[in-house]
C-alpha cells in the first residue's frame, strides 16, 4: 500500500501493487492468495490521477481523513483556518494540508497555555458549524481501488458463509470504524439485515459510541444485538481496589469485554457453533500484523473466528465508509483515531489530549483519581507521575493492601505433608468447586468436615481437605508422593481464589471446554471438565486478582 497525491485534484490517489487474487478453498483452511507486480514495486514508481492524468507524488504509506470537527479544533488552536484546506492525517508524521507536510507540533498544542478559555469556543465553533467535508474527489479518484478492496472481500465473506453454512453467523461490533465496515459487509454478503450482532459494553466506552449506537438502533431497517450481561463488578469500585488498568495489568478488559462477551458466546456455542466476524486489521498493531484470517477460537470452543479487513489499512477503511455513505462514530469526527475505552492506558497522548476537550468533566474525574490514587501509594509528585504517564506502566499491587490476597499456613508438626490454614472467609460449600479441576470429589465425610480429592484416571486419593462449615480453619494434607511441591502449589491458588473471588469471568474464559460458570457463584461442570489444570495455572498464583496485585 503507498498513497499518492495529486496537486491538481488535490486528492489522495491509492496505489496497491495486488494485480489480481485467488480464493482458495480447501477442507482445513479457507484464504485469500494475492499476485503483486513485484517488478513494478522495485521500480521508482510514477503513478497517474485517474480523474486528470496528472502525476502525483508519494506522501505516506497510510492516512486518514481529517474531518470538519478536528479541522475547527485545529484552527483554533494554531490560529490558522484550515477549514477550507485539503488536510489529512498519517499516522507518525502528522498532517499533509493539500499534499505537503505541515507544521502542525502536536507536541506544542498540549502546552498551550490558555487551553481552558479554548475549550468552550471550540465546542460552540464545532457545534455551530454546517459546513462538510467534499470527498467526491478522493471516492472518485479510488473508485477502481474501491471495487478490488470490497469484490476480493465480498467473495471471502461469502465463501466463509458457504464453507460454515450449518454454522450461526455473528458480528462482533464495537462501534468503530472496522467493525462498522465489517457489519455492512457482511449485511450486503448474506444480503440480510438480520445477521446477528454483539456489542461488548465495558461501561466504559466514549460517549459518543453510546450515541452511536442508538442511532443504529433508531433504523427502520438495523441488525439486531443480542443482549450481554452486564459486568458484576463496579470500575470505579475496583479502581480503588487494584488502582487503574496498566499496560501490563489491562485487568479491565477481561473483567468488562472478553469476560461477558465470552460468557455468551459460550452460552451460544453450546446450542450450535457459531461464525464470529471481527474488525481486526494486522495495521493496527504488531501483535495483529500476525493473525491469520480465519481462526479456531482458543477460549471458546465451536467457534470459528473470521477478519475480513484483516489485510485492510485506515485509507481502506475510510474509502469504503465514505463511498458507501455509512453513518459511523462522531468520535473520528473530532480526531480520535480509535475508539473503545476513553480511559485505557494504550491511548495516546492525543487521544487524552482530546478528551480533555470534548470529555472535560470525565477526563478531570479521572485525572483527580489518577492523583489521588498516586498520592496514596507514596509518588513524591503525584501529578508529575500522572502526566508524565507513570500509572500507564505501574506493575502489580505496590502500595496497595495486598494482606487480603496472602495466605497464612502453618505445617503441622505431628503430620507429614500437612498444613494448617487461617482463612479469611468462612468454609461453605463454594470452596470445593474450586478443587474441582485437580480430580474427582469423593468420600465426602460430613460429621469430621472432610472431603478426598482423587486422581480423575486412577482414582487413588491425592489430598484431603478437613474443615467445618461456617469456620476458618482448613487442613490440607497430601496423599499422593509425585510432584508434592507443585500440588501444593495448585492447591495454594485456589485457596486465594477461593478467598478473593470477584467473579471476574477470567477463569470461564481461560477454560478451553466452557466448564466454568458464575451465573450462580464459581461453578465448574464436573461432566465438561478434563482436569487440564488452564484455570488454575493460566495466571500468577492462581487468579487475575492475585497477577494484578502482587508486589513485584
Amino acid at each position: 500500500m503507498k498513497v499518492y497525491w495529486c496537486d491538481k485534484c488535490n486528492t489522495p490517489i491509492i496505489y496497491s501493487s495486488i494485480i489480481n487474487y485467488e480464493i482458495k478453498l480447501d477442507e482445513d483452511q479457507l484464504e485469500v492468495e494475492e499476485f503483486f507486480d513485484l517488478e513494478r514495486d522495485k521500480r521508482p514508481l510514477i503513478v497517474e490521477c485517474p480523474l486528470c492524468q496528472n502525476k502525483t507524488k508519494y506522501i505516506a504509506s497510510d492516512i486518514r481523513p481529517v474531518f470538519m470537527p478536528e479541522r475547527i479544533l485545529l484552527s483554533v488552536l494554531t490560529g490558522v483556518d484550515y477549514t477550507e484546506k485539503h488536510i489529512w492525517n498519517s499516522v507518525g508524521q502528522g498532517y499533509f494540508v493539500d499534499g505537503i507536510k505541515a507544521d502542525i507540533q502536536i507536541g506544542n498544542l498540549y502546552q498551550i497555555p490558555n487551553l481552558s478559555e479554548l475549550i468552550e469556543p471550540i465546542n460552540i465553533q464545532i457545534k455551530e458549524n454546517k459546513k462538510n467535508v467534499d470527498f467526491e474527489n478522493f471516492i472518485k479518484a479510488n473508485h477502481i481501488h474501491y471495487k478490488a478492496i470490497d469484490t476480493m472481500t465480498m467473495d471471502f465473506i461469502k465463501q466463509v458463509i458457504e464453507k460454515y453454512k450449518k454454522r450461526l453467523p455473528l458480528v462482533s461490533f464495537s462501534g468503530g470504524k472496522d467493525s462498522t465496515v465489517v457489519s455492512d459487509l457482511v449485511v450486503r454478503a448474506t444480503n440480510n439485515i438480520n445477521i446477528l450482532h454483539v456489542f461488548g459494553d465495558t461501561t466504559l466506552e466514549f460517549p459518543f459510541t453510546y450515541e452511536y449506537l442508538e442511532r443504529i438502533k433508531e433504523r427502520p431497517q438495523r441488525p439486531p444485538f443480542l443482549p450481554i450481561d452486564e459486568p458484576v463488578n463496579d470500575f470505579e469500585g475496583l479502581v480503588e481496589d487494584f488502582g487503574p488498568p496498566s499496560r501490563v495489568m489491562r485487568w479491565c478488559c477481561t473483567i468488562y469485554k472478553t469476560g461477558p462477551i465470552g460468557n455468551l458466546f459460550r452460552q451460544m456455542s453450546d446450542q450450535t457453533p457459531i461464525l464470529t466476524f471481527y474488525g481486526v486489521r494486522r495495521s493496527e498493531s504488531n501483535a495483529r500484523s500476525m493473525y491469520e484470517p480465519i481462526t479456531l477460537s482458543p477460549k471458546i470452543k465451536q467457534q470459528i473466528v473470521v477478519s475480513p479487513v484483516l489485510k485492510w489499512y485506515d485509507i481502506d477503511v475510510w474509502l469504503y465508509i465514505l463511498t458507501r455513505g455509512i453513518d459511523f462514530n462522531d468520535a473520528y469526527k473530532l480526531g480520535f483515531a480509535r475508539v473503545g475505552c476513553w480511559c485505557c492506558p494504550n491511548n495516546s497522548d492525543w487521544s487524552e489530549f482530546l478528551c480533555k476537550i470534548f470529555m472535560q468533566e470525565k477526563a478531570d474525574k479521572w485525572r483527580n483519581f489518577l492523583v489521588g490514587f498516586a498520592t496514596k501509594i507514596g509518588k513524591p509528585d503525584p501529578e508529575e507521575y500522572v502526566d508524565e504517564g507513570g500509572w500507564k506502566a505501574r506493575q502489580g499491587g505496590q502500595g496497595l493492601d495486598t494482606g487480603v490476597l496472602e495466605l497464612e499456613s502453618k505445617p503441622c508438626v505431628l503430620e507429614e505433608d500437612v498444613k494448617n490454614y487461617s482463612l479469611n472467609r468462612p468454609i461453605n460449600d463454594s470452596l470445593y468447586e474450586f478443587f474441582k479441576p485437580f480430580g474427582v470429589i469423593s468420600q465426602r465425610r460430613e460429621m469430621l468436615g472432610e472431603v478426598y480429592l482423587l486422581d480423575p484416571k486412577t482414582k487413588e486419593p491425592l489430598f484431603v481437605l478437613q474443615g467445618n462449615k461456617g469456620r476458618k480453619e482448613l487442613k490440607v494434607k497430601l496423599l499422593t508422593s509425585k510432584n508434592k511441591l507443585l500440588l501444593s502449589q495448585r492447591i495454594e491458588c485456589q485457596l486465594r481464589k477461593y478467598q478473593f473471588c470477584i467473579s471476574c469471568s477470567a477463569c470461564t474464559n481461560v477454560c478451553p471446554f466452557g466448564a466454568i460458570s458464575l451465573i450462580k457463584g464459581y461453578k465448574i461442570d464436573e461432566v465438561k471438565c478434563t482436569h487440564c489444570m488452564k484455570c488454575i495455572a493460566y495466571y500468577h498464583k492462581g487468579c487475575l486478582v492475585t497477577k494484578v496485585m502482587v508486589d513485584y
